[in-house]
């Protein structure tokens, strides 16, 4: 929608009011969308496997110094949903 009222050459209101939308809602997605914190990076995830030791959790460090330690019983979807929380 930001993509599209750049385009429209239509104000941010006019295009707001044409669509239906809030504006407020508007600005907050516009502003967050822009800031470099919503620009996603792919960070490698190195796996050191060691047939002799039994893992029962896993350590993820993230490029924001968060780390984690996560149980080897979660599935893919937990997994997903912690990264995404925690990035």
């Amino acid at each position: 929608m930001v993509e599209q009222q750049k385009q429209s050459q239509l104000s941010i209101k006019q295009f707001c009011a044409d669509c239906g939308l809030s504006y407020q809602t508007f600005y907050y997605w516009s502003k967050r969308l822009s800031s470099p914190d919503s620009t996603q990076t792919l960070q490698p995830i190195i796996f050191n496997e060691h047939e002799q030791t039994k893992v029962e959790s896993v350590i993820i460090t993230f490029a924001n110094g968060i780390r984690a330690e996560l149980p080897t019983t979660l599935n893919t979807t937990q997994i997903k949903h912690w990264v995404d929380a925690l990035q």
